[in-house]
């Protein structure tokens, strides 16, 4: 039982607390909160700027390497959906998102829509009723590499974040998303 003067624990609080020191930055509000939604960003942008645009810069089934089996819980070698986007406002590039997603444990409409429609993939969850659980796994800063840098005209460091799609106690998407960090910290013009 907590009492009154205690904290409420919050796991991803802490992530960016301690995001926040190691780095020696301090977040605005919304960047706190784009960190810290429980699935893709692309619904809050919405709500906050306007209409959302997304360009599918890369998608294609692969096999899945060892790095990528591993974050899925899957077999070296297992088919995924790999999906690279760009969120973008009036051509403005926001947000860098890329999906893993297992294969096996999607239904075959669900990846002919990822690989047919420009949609994000929480809106096909979502057109499909398919309830997930999110867990967000890791929030930090990275230096960009340089397919980032060109996509963002901006070599600046970015706010990253990683989180798990879960579906029947089994991982259906991982993902990671990424803006500059210098993003959201000031109006988007319409």
């Amino acid at each position: 039982m907590i009492s009154k003067n205690e904290t409420i624990p919050n796991i991803v609080r802490e992530k960016i607390r301690e995001l926040e020191e190691k780095n020696d930055v301090k977040l605005s509000t919304i960047q706190k909160i784009l960190c810290s939604i429980e699935g893709p960003v692309v619904t809050t942008l919405d709500i906050l700027y306007g209409d959302m645009n997304i360009f599918v810069l890369d998608q294609h089934i692969e096999k899945a390497n060892d790095d990528i089996a591993e974050k899925l819980e899957i077999n070296e070698g297992d088919e995924i959906d790999l999906r690279e986007v760009l969120l973008h406002k009036h051509g403005r590039p926001l947000v860098y998102g890329l999906s893993y997603i297992p294969k096996d444990r999607c239904s075959n409409t669900v990846i002919e829509k990822l690989l047919k429609e420009d949609q994000t993939t929480g809106r096909i969850l979502l057109e499909h009723e398919i309830e997930t659980i999110t867990k967000i796994e890791n929030i930090y800063i990275e230096k960009p590499d340089e397919k980032l840098q060109n996509l963002f005209h901006n070599n600046g460091n970015l706010l990253a974040r990683e989180y798990i799609l879960i579906h029947k106690k089994n991982i259906v998407i991982w993902s990671k998303e990424a803006c500059p960090l210098s993003y959201f910290n000031e109006s988007i013009k319409e």
